[in-house]
């Protein structure tokens, strides 16, 4: 979703994202320079001033760039959709949607003689289908076209300040959709989910009634908290979906700071309560994220056939068409992502959420 040198070594294919992404920036500034052609002859001295730079070059989109990779990790949540990101599916734009096939069931007629004459059925698996959307994320700023000469070279600050402030806007909004998809979205019959409500995520209720595991891990003894990770719901839940390691954990602050309690057995401290959740529970990491509130935590495999973030275009920045050479500067922020939560053949999930569902 962010085209760094460590994404691109990784994901091959966003190589071509970021040759359409300078292709695109090529192509205004050839069409900036056809504008002015077309009207030199027209212009005041004052808007040839206002005009006189020659298209953004280099150094220009080198700090734009910069500050869409810096920006990424000022967000709370961003931390989750970056871990993700190590398994990310990269996409063609033409894709609004990426489907999976699950195999059914069939029949379990094995026949064992001497002779091998023993009757077995020729019948075949049924296939069933699912999928997730990838939906555009657009955002835009500008700069006074009066101010044009600054955005050149060093006055660059002119652009990156309203960039800064979009590009919070933006990832913002990637966090929402990646926890909890976007509910205007549907492509094929297939709704736009995030990990808290994907129909593939599997849930625990934290809250009391009917199935409820009746716990706050914000303030549960040290006790209640292990046998919830170990014998109780989670430690089910872990089992049923036959999870041999959760790879991370995500809490709320105040979940974490529970779980970073001392660990006693007697009057001995034994390191955290947290450490022996991940000894004895199936949990390899426990994290904190400020974008998850008071009795809440997100878990996940993270592999890219469990779950893993659609990626039709990687987030970049173009300059929008000058119809006039006192048009302003406008630039588009775009990018195109999706999320996709498996289950398996046998209905199994490896991402879980719990919280107070009731």
């Amino acid at each position: 979703m962010f085209l760094t040198q460590e994404a691109v070594a990784a994901h091959p294919r966003l190589l071509s994202h970021y040759r359409e992404l300078q292709a695109n920036r090529n192509i205004y500034n050839t069409h900036h320079a056809s504008m002015l052609a077309a009207n030199r002859s027209h212009m005041t001295d004052e808007m040839l001033a206002a005009n006189a730079f020659n298209g953004f070059g280099q150094e220009f989109w080198a700090e734009i760039d910069k500050q869409i990779i810096q920006k990424r990790r000022e967000v709370h949540g961003m931390e989750i959709l970056d871990d993700l990101l190590q398994v990310q599916t990269v996409l063609d734009i033409g894709k609004t949607a990426k489907l999976y096939g699950m195999v059914g069931d069939i029949a379990d007629d094995v026949s064992v003689s001497i002779d091998g004459q023993a009757p077995y059925s020729f019948d075949h698996t049924d296939y069933d289908s699912d999928g997730d959307p990838i939906p555009v994320f657009t955002a835009g700023y500008g700069v006074n076209w009066r101010h044009a000469a600054g955005l050149s070279t060093v006055n660059i600050n002119l652009a990156l300040d309203s960039q800064a402030a979009k590009l919070t806007k933006f990832n913002k909004r990637l966090v929402s959709y990646v926890l909890d998809g976007d509910s205007k979205i549907q492509v094929q019959n297939y709704p736009a989910q995030g990990l808290r409500n994907h129909r593939n995520t599997a849930k625990i209720n934290l809250g009391t009634g009917v199935g409820g595991a009746n716990i706050d891990l914000t303030s549960a003894d040290q006790k209640d908290v292990i046998d919830f990770f170990t014998v109780g719901a989670f430690g089910q839940a872990a089992r049923a979906n036959k999870i041999d390691a959760y790879d991370v954990l995500w809490v709320s602050s105040e979940i974490y700071a529970n779980l970073d309690k001392d660990y006693v057995v007697g009057n001995t401290v034994s390191g955290t309560v947290a450490d022996r959740v991940k000894a004895r529970g199936k949990i390899k990491d426990i994290r904190e994220s400020y974008a998850l509130v008071g009795n809440e935590f997100i878990g996940y495999q993270r592999r890219q056939d469990v779950v893993s973030p659609l990626v039709g275009m990687a987030t970049g920045v173009v300059p929008l068409p000058r119809k006039l050479p006192q048009s302003n500067y406008n630039f588009q922020i775009m990018g195109a992502m999706g999320l996709q939560v498996k289950r398996d053949d046998d209905g199994l999930s490896g991402v879980i959420y719990g919280a107070d569902l009731a």
